[in-house]
């Protein structure tokens, strides 16, 4: 603010002489010399005017805390962008890779992975390691469907959720056969001859039972020489489970 104070002074100092005696500029052929209207030299400035013209000269622009800049640097922007986008990325086995990959060799790996997970879905169903497998597939279909418009990968999709309903069908039939043998079902023997129904007899059941009968919340709907087949209902899918004669409640040959 003092600044701004001496400069206004200064300036209607003057501009009240340069009114009164404005100088002209006229050169004698070596050096231009300042003269006033009526011919003499004008007056050179005061020690104060240079004081204040040396102030104003250091005076140097700082904006207010908060100040935004409504002024940018465009190239510094466009040369920021341009890093960015051509940084290097982590790649396959660490290598560092510059810019994005290309649409080809995505869709190579990707297919390259889709085949190598196959196998190893395959590897696990054949171990019986269902859970394993279902959380392979399930992770393999995430990474691909995202690409599921090309034929390639979704027939390599497709592939994978075969193994995917194999392995989780796997599952629910183990537990099925788990509530199955729960429920303690033992042929004590079978009853047949030649003509006519064979019936099985079950043990605690107080008659023998036939084909279409109920017996612990199961149905028979098989009596072979030696077995019986029964329906069973678990989380409303139907299995079909057999019983030999001589095996205990669990399906173990009694001892």
């Amino acid at each position: 603010m003092k600044i701004l104070h001496l400069m206004a002074a200064l300036s209607l100092g003057l501009g009240s002489l340069a009114a009164a005696d404005a100088p002209t500029v006229e050169s004698n052929g070596s050096k231009p010399v300042a003269k006033t209207k009526d011919g003499k030299e004008a007056k050179k400035p005061t020690s104060l005017a240079l004081q204040l013209m040396a102030i104003e000269e250091q005076w140097e622009f700082v904006p207010p805390p908060m100040r935004v800049d409504p002024f940018y640097d465009r190239e510094k922007i466009i040369a920021v962008d341009l890093a960015i986008s051509t940084r290097p990325i982590e790649g396959a086995g660490g290598e560092a890779q510059s810019g994005q990959p290309k649409p080809s060799d995505q869709r190579a790996e990707l297919l390259a992975m889709a085949a190598s997970e196959s196998q190893r879905i395959e590897s696990l169903i054949a171990n019986r390691k269902y859970e394993e497998a279902v959380r392979t597939c399930e992770a393999a279909i995430k990474r691909l469907e995202r690409f599921a418009e090309d034929a390639e990968i979704a027939k390599a999709m497709a592939r994978i959720k075969v193994f995917n309903d194999q392995a989780s069908e796997a599952i629910i039939r183990i537990e099925a056969q788990g509530a199955f043998d729960k429920l303690g079902l033992k042929i004590e023997g079978i009853m047949w001859a030649e003509a006519g129904n064979r019936l099985a007899i079950v043990a605690g059941e107080p008659r023998a039972a036939g084909v279409n009968d109920r017996t612990k919340d199961c149905v028979i709907i098989n009596i072979d020489s030696d077995r019986v087949d029964f329906r069973f209902h678990y989380k409303g899918r139907r299995f079909e489970f057999p019983r030999y004669v001589g095996e205990d409640g669990t399906g173990r040959t009694a001892q």
